[in-house]
């Protein structure tokens, strides 16, 4: 695996880089110099993508991942997770327009210009403490760690139930999480 020459860009705190996996794969990562982590998308194959969230080495945390059998799923994914901590909102938007721009030169799909990116609510809390509350929004039923959002849910780290040091993941609606 090699980063194509000429395609790595920088952002404020954030990299976007573009590594080549041979004729017809190529893996787009987007690293924050802030937080230590970075989100790829991958393609493996013709209809198959992986978008993987490797975590900082400092937080002790398994890396997250998804498959996807759509590229366009596999890229929204990929953009509502990505590391957005402390970063201008304008450079956010340009790192997000370059990977949208390498995704579709990569793909062979037409240019896409002037795409608008709504900030899902909770992308600026992954990787924090998060407050998981009842769906009626009363009462307070777990605490965790944010690790990804997936379309309208969010996946959080909590503890077992019996066992403190041992984490489960669990997914809840993102309106029941929280930023604490």
């Amino acid at each position: 695996m090699s980063v194509i020459q000429g395609s790595t860009r920088e952002f404020g705190n954030t990299t976007v880089l573009l590594h080549s996996l041979g004729s017809s794969c190529y893996r787009i990562e987007w690293y924050s110099k802030m937080t230590g982590a970075s989100t790829s998308l991958t393609r493996l194959k013709l209809g198959k993508y992986l978008v993987l969230r490797k975590w900082a080495s400092a937080l002790n945390i398994q890396d997250v991942s998804s498959e996807f059998d759509r590229r366009n799923s596999a890229l929204i994914h990929f953009l509502n997770n990505v590391d957005i901590v402390k970063s201008k909102d304008d450079l956010i938007l340009a790192a997000k327009q370059h990977c949208v721009n390498l995704f579709t030169n990569y793909e062979g799909l037409k240019p896409i210009n002037k795409v608008t990116f709504p900030k899902p609510r909770l992308q600026g809390a992954i990787g924090k403490k998060v407050v998981i509350k009842s769906k009626v929004g009363d009462k307070e039923i777990a605490q965790g760690l944010l690790l990804q959002l997936v379309g309208n849910q969010a996946e959080v780290q909590v503890p077992a139930n019996y066992n403190e040091a041992i984490q489960v993941r669990k997914k809840f609606y993102s309106k029941q999480v929280y930023i604490r």
